[in-house]
């Protein structure tokens, strides 16, 4: 399947519907998904917790059964969804008590929603005042510096977007990939406004 014909910006037609179905009677369910970090599509198999709608998308919690862990999913990039229909009246799981959707939702930024297990980003944030200062204390003290500070990522792209924002006050360290984003970002703002076009 190619990721153009995966790729929309809404979920497709009865995604909505099967996951909905799927919640209301607490059914275990499959799915294709484009995973963008590695841009494969792989069959996953879940059971669904809740749906959430953040930064102009569609998430689906849910508990990832192979991967054994909880995971956000978003609905524009699951296909094939197949509702288990064994015992279509008994539910196949309790979503755990302690979840609650809309502190799941709320805690969320745009980099920490993904399919990956997620990694340590650091930044230095470099005489950060404003907004700067106060994203900072967003991640957690790291050694080296009283300004740098590690914060955990899946988006590699939407954490380098966040860190744009803050005009030269805040810059990655590592990892590699993030560092790269980053630079690749600002060459393309560059770019678009025609900046170092001597």
């Amino acid at each position: 399947m190619s990721r153009m014909s995966m790729m929309t910006p809404e979920p497709a037609q009865n995604v909505f519907e099967l996951l909905n179905d799927a919640l209301v009677r607490r059914k275990k369910i499959s799915f294709d998904y484009h995973n963008m970090g590695s841009d494969h599509i792989t069959r996953r198999n879940v059971e669904p917790y809740g749906l959430f709608f953040l930064s102009s998308h569609w998430y689906l919690a849910a508990n990832d059964l192979d991967k054994g862990d909880l995971r956000n999913f978003r609905l524009n990039r699951i296909r094939r969804v197949d509702v288990n229909a064994s015992r279509s009246q008994s539910p196949d799981y309790s979503i755990p008590a302690d979840f609650k959707l809309r502190d799941h939702a709320r805690s969320k930024k745009p980099w920490e929603l993904g399919d990956g297990a997620g990694e340590d980003a650091v930044v230095d944030f470099r005489n950060p005042t404003g907004a700067a200062k106060s994203a900072a204390r967003l991640g957690v003290a790291v050694e080296g510096g009283s300004d740098r500070r590690k914060f955990r990522i899946r988006r590699v792209d939407s954490f380098a977007r966040w860190l744009l924002s803050f005009g030269g006050e805040a810059v990655p360290i590592s990892p590699e990939s993030l560092v790269s984003e980053f630079d690749r970002q600002i060459q393309e703002t560059r770019a678009v406004y025609g900046a170092g076009n001597g």
